[in-house]
């Protein structure tokens, strides 16, 4: 049976919103790292993010996901740019990751928390950190106050654990990590660089699979619906790139 919602997402170069610029502003706020840093890539999809920390250090970076196809497209585009760093990949659940402890300096994961949840990804991956290292992930959050019960309902609904940026922190600290920063992603990171990529490949996609219910609901919910609540609420929510440390 065809994946449908796979078969639409690996056209994507990256899987949710996000923004190299961002991904380098946070990855410049680490501060001595090794002169080659190993990092491991959680949740990488296509991998945009680990080929922009690749283009900006010579790091070792292990990229994981569960889908072949989109560790294969990573790996292509990897053979195809001009990279400090290598990347090398595997196809491992973040819920059951194959590492030592303290293996990695840094740990990356963009768009991707949530399937764990947050503060147990923060809790699980934490251990995979040397002393010292760092943790960044983007997650999806509240950025202003008196919500809508229309998009309060539809994000609470789908993701329970979406709260508000002070949350977030405090989670981070409660986790026992110091929170470094955080940067909010702005709105070209979810219409340019996600949205739009997703309306590019609407008409081919619905040509090879719109007689199929589960193939045009894919359409309707994840771009239609989402978009459009996005482009009526973009006040309230956003992803945002969270960086913290365990202490040494």
């Amino acid at each position: 049976m065809t994946d449908y919602f796979l078969e639409f997402y690996k056209g994507l170069d990256r899987q949710g919103p996000g923004d190299d610029k961002y991904t380098e502003l946070a990855f410049r706020l680490l501060e001595e790292l090794p002169s080659s840093p190993r990092i491991l890539d959680i949740g990488c999809g296509t991998g945009k993010q680990s080929l922009v920390l690749a283009a900006l250090t010579p790091c070792e970076i292990t990229a994981t996901d569960i889908y072949d196809c989109l560790l294969e497209k990573l790996k292509e585009n990897a053979r195809n740019q001009k990279l400090k760093g290598t990347i090398k990949t595997l196809n491992a659940s973040m819920f059951d990751l194959p590492f030592e402890d303290e293996e990695f300096d840094v740990i990356w994961s963009e768009g991707a928390i949530y399937i764990m949840g947050f503060e147990k990804g923060l809790q699980e991956w934490k251990r995979f950190l040397k002393p010292g290292g760092y943790l960044a992930v983007s997650e999806i959050s509240w950025i202003r106050k008196e919500i809508p019960d229309e998009i309060f309902s539809f994000w609470t609904t789908a993701y329970p654990e979406m709260n508000f940026v002070t949350d977030k922190i405090k989670a981070i600290e409660n986790c026992g990590y110091r929170p470094i920063a955080h940067l909010t992603l702005p709105e070209y990171g979810w219409l340019e660089n996600y949205y739009c990529q997703m309306e590019s490949l609407r008409e081919n996609f619905l040509g090879r699979f719109g007689h199929i219910e589960e193939a045009r609901m894919i359409v309707e919910n994840e771009l239609d619906m989402e978009m459009n609540l996005y482009r009526k609420f973009k006040p309230y929510y956003s992803y945002v790139y969270y960086i913290m440390q365990k202490p040494a």
